[in-house]
């Protein structure tokens, strides 16, 4: 996740595994003793203290265990029953239970949320046309916000709440955004709503039906989406990055999306049932015809438009591994987490990790693909299809497209000015090339489909929306056609005002240097004020950055100077263009006045775009 640094990273690495090049190319392993060795190796380079994985077939589970050290200090190595944080993993077993009741026809996951659940409050403008339905919270086309700052983690001492409460701390984060099943947008609060839909269905805490319909048929005893101290005794220690002290257990709001612990061993009997086509054993979990339906997105306008990879019901398709992959990956704070399984149903991997950051990520990266890899090393890897498109099919997709679909509304007004992709024709071929980023070759699989030159298959598709216009969309995209002058004319504006602000800085050192050649007056107000503008620019990001992430949705010193540096920044701008207009009557120099003009206008512009997306005065604490 990536608005504050280190928060409930549910899905850190879903778009990592999902948008980056592809893993470092280890050597594929012949034997489980090279996997084992090889995949120490990747932990000792990145600095992840310990993994616990599982390397499963469909009729055992070939390799349970662990690498490296649950506990960095004590050297408490890692076992198959060691347990981890699986974050997002957390929502396969949520949605899994509503598809289980949808067999019996409790539930139906084409109704609407405010048929099963009316207690909860969603503001949708196209409410009348287009409800927000079940099947939209599971595969994240409901068009909600991801996660506000004040509904991510408990305070000390604060007891854990029911989740009817915990969906009325904040319901802006359920305000929806664009006509629900058009475009998916990873949002966490969507299985806050699924996991009290659950429990309203199913009578009881949704722990407990999970428990008795999921977790005990898999005999997976010691899996909880409770965590206590018992249970802590059973976990890795997690941390933040290859130093450091371990971060603890933060214990979070919307405990359905990330809350779930497991072991290495239990979580491969849950990659067995999903291999068996929802049996295993004796025991069947659920029908396999409803199982192919979750691993099917249904909801978006790609799936419309016949794209078939994507975020279905909490199972994805992962492309960028030699081989297609279905299932879902999660990061929590000190954790990350992967379970992948090839839909021919011969093989699947768990890899659990006891770090988070880049490192980490890179690290999962490279033993998801090292276990995929070593599973299917008789199997020769798929080809990666590819037609010819008539340059004149290709011309109708060339444009400008910027991005659409925010995770983050709060960071999307920062995100924003780095958005979007222009789409050419060169030499025959159709290349995207991002606005800060490389260029890539769009491959044709079909006339309007298109994948990367690291994937397996399609990803994205050219499409219309409701309205006509030209659209790019696929899992995690979904990106407007317009005219990029439209873009422009804010964008380079608002990108040039903080440097030209930030310029104070160099003139106040000519100012002081020559304090003895001006003028009686020297206008020291005015240029004092003007010093203070970057110092407003400065504080927000200044106090956020020494203010610990989990205590970003509480009032404290740092969201406190966020919310006062935001308010200065109209208030500077207005002052030093007051200011402004007293020193031309007091004749200041035309050089000072223009300067103190553009300072003044650079001030306003910035004020303008955070107005915009309603970050001026922003109480994080509310937010």
């Amino acid at each position: 996740m990536r608005h504050p640094a280190c928060v409930l990273a549910v899905v850190v690495t879903a778009s990592l595994l999902a948008q980056s090049p592809a893993p470092a190319d280890d050597p594929t392993p012949q034997s489980l003793e090279e996997f084992q060795s090889t995949a120490a190796r990747v932990l000792e380079a990145s600095g992840v203290p310990g993994a616990g994985i599982a390397l499963v077939r469909r009729d055992a589970v070939e390799w349970a265990g662990g690498l490296g050290h649950a506990d960095r200090d004590a050297g408490t190595p890692v076992t198959a029953d060691t347990h981890f944080r699986v974050g997002s993993i957390s929502k396969t077993f949520i949605a899994l239970a509503l598809v289980q009741l949808s067999e019996d026809g409790t539930v139906d996951l084409d109704a609407t949320v405010a048929e099963a659940a009316p207690e909860i409050d969603i503001d949708n403008p196209w409410n009348d046309t287009a409800p927000v339905r079940i099947i939209h919270v599971l595969q994240h086309t409901a068009g909600f916000d991801d996660m506000h700052f004040n509904e991510r983690y408990l305070p000390e001492g604060e007891d854990e709440r029911p989740l009817e409460e915990v969906l009325k701390i904040n319901p802006n984060s359920r305000r929806v955004r664009w006509k629900p099943g058009t475009r998916m947008s990873y949002s966490n609060p969507g299985y806050g709503v699924a996991g009290f839909i659950l429990e309203k269905a199913a009578g009881e805490p949704y722990e407990d039906y999970i428990a008795r319909e999921i977790f005990e048929p898999l005999e997976m005893a010691t899996s909880s989406f409770r965590l206590t101290a018992d249970d802590e005794a059973l976990m890795a220690k997690g941390y933040a990055g290859p130093t450091g002290p371990p971060v603890g257990y933060p214990r979070i709001y919307l405990r359905p999306a990330g809350n779930m612990h497991s072991s290495p061993r239990e979580m491969a009997e849950f990659v067995r049932m999903l291999l068996g086509f929802g049996e295993l054993g004796t025991a069947s979990v659920i029908d396999p015809e409803y199982l192919g339906s979750m691993e099917q997105p249904q909801t978006s306008l790609a799936v419309t438009a016949g794209l078939r990879n994507g975020y279905a019901s909490a199972i994805y398709t992962t492309l960028e591994l030699p081989y297609r992959v279905l299932g879902h990956n999660g990061g929590i704070d000190g954790f990350l987490s992967n379970f992948g399984y090839s839909p021919s149903r011969d093989v699947g991997f768990v890899v659990l990790l006891n770090s988070t950051g880049s490192q980490a990520a890179e690290a999962i990266r490279r033993l998801s693909s090292l276990a995929i890899r070593y599973l299917k090393r008789d199997v020769e890897p798929p080809s990666k299809p590819e037609i010819k498109v008539d340059a004149a099919v290709l011309d109708r997709y060339a444009g400008y497209y910027h991005d659409a679909n925010p995770r983050h509304q709060f960071a999307w007004a920062f995100q924003w000015l780095l958005a979007g992709r222009t789409v050419e024709v060169q030499d025959g071929s159709l290349y995207s090339h991002r606005f800060f980023g490389e260029r890539e070759r769009l491959i044709p699989v079909t006339e309007s489909a298109f994948r990367l030159e690291n994937q397996l298959d399609a990803s994205r598709v050219f499409t219309t929306d409701g309205d006509g216009n030209m659209v790019l969309a696929g899992a995690g995209i979904y990106a407007e056609r317009r005219s990029r002058w439209r873009v422009d004319v804010i964008r380079v504006p608002v990108l040039a005002s903080p440097l030209i602000v930030a310029s104070v800085f160099a003139a106040a050192l000519v100012w002081v240097a020559r304090v003895r050649r001006a003028r009686p007056r020297g206008f020291w107000g005015l240029k004092l004020t003007m010093l203070l503008c970057p110092v407003a620019l400065l504080v927000p990001t200044m106090s956020l950055s020494v203010t610990p992430d989990r205590t970003w949705g509480a009032p404290n010193a740092g969201t406190t100077a966020v919310f006062l540096g935001t308010l200065a920044i109209p208030a500077l701008a207005a002052t030093v263009a007051a200011l402004t207009m007293v020193a031309v009557r007091q004749g200041a120099s035309r050089l000072l006045v223009a300067y103190a003009a553009l300072i003044a206008l650079a001030m306003a512009a910035l004020s303008l775009y955070l107005k915009s997306h309603n970050l001026l005065g922003v109480r994080l604490w509310m937010y």
